[in-house]
């Protein structure tokens, strides 16, 4: 050991080429890329816009308008019964176009001097739950799922609620009908019982292929008519 070398080393040097600017490909993985900075002002901040390297906003909150619009259509043309829905679409549990078709349902009764918001909530609630409830009884884990292949993972609540509450849309007609004409008179009741109906065949058709039913859609429409039936008597009578 040699005492007369200084106990520090006063100079250093840096290797040439072991810090290289690493590019996407380089060795240091990293990017040097800088993103395109987001635009300025009010109207920018309220939109759901972001960095073109990410998925939209409400594609991360799981709203995709395409399933709404499938579901919606499935709504308008019940006599399909979900036998042409895609998985994806029959198990998505959207809620946002119930939300909307709810509040639509509230304000067409408020338009008409009714006003029963609390009431709309607390039998969409209770429904809801004992439906889903109902659901979870009759599924059959065993048989195969709406993509073809088993299915052992239960019956969501969300997913039973989207269900039941895009289902609802042909009420959301009957009140709109009722802020024009009334509705109690005989055509009002056999418009009510039409929307009923409708809703209810809806419904099952896309409840009996998600729980993978084989003829026991009546069994589940049974349930569903109660439910449908209650919000027919709140834009009739009311």
């Amino acid at each position: 050991m040699n005492y007369n070398e200084p106990f520090y080393q006063g100079s250093y040097g840096f290797p040439q080429g072991s810090m290289a600017a690493a590019g996407p490909g380089g060795p240091g993985g990293a990017s040097t890329e800088l993103r395109e900075p987001l635009k300025p002002g009010l109207l920018a901040a309220l939109s759901t816009a972001g960095y073109s390297d990410e998925p939209p906003l409400l594609e991360e909150l799981g709203i995709h308008f395409d399933h709404i619009a499938a579901k919606t259509r499935l709504v308008l043309a019940p006599g399909r019964g979900g036998a042409a829905v895609a998985p994806e679409v029959l198990q998505d549990a959207d809620l946002a176009g119930p939300v909307l078709f709810f509040m639509a349902f509230g304000l067409c009764l408020l338009a008409a001097g009714r006003v029963h918001f609390g009431y709309i909530y607390g039998v969409a609630l209770f429904g809801t739950v004992s439906l889903h409830w109902l659901a979870r009884l009759m599924c059959r884990g065993d048989a195969p799922g709406p993509g073809g292949s088993a299915a052992a993972s239960p019956v969501h609540f969300f997913t039973t609620s989207s269900i039941l509450g895009y289902s609802f849309l042909p009420l959301c007609f009957l009140t709109a009908a009722g802020t024009v004409v009334s509705l109690d008179n005989t055509a009002g009741y056999a418009a009510g019982a039409g929307a009923v109906a409708w809703a209810t065949w809806a419904a099952s058709g896309l409840l009996n292929r998600l729980l993978r039913l084989h003829g026991a859609r009546a069994l589940i429409a049974y349930p569903l008519l109660i439910f449908y039936s209650v919000f027919a008597l709140m834009a009739v009578f009311v």
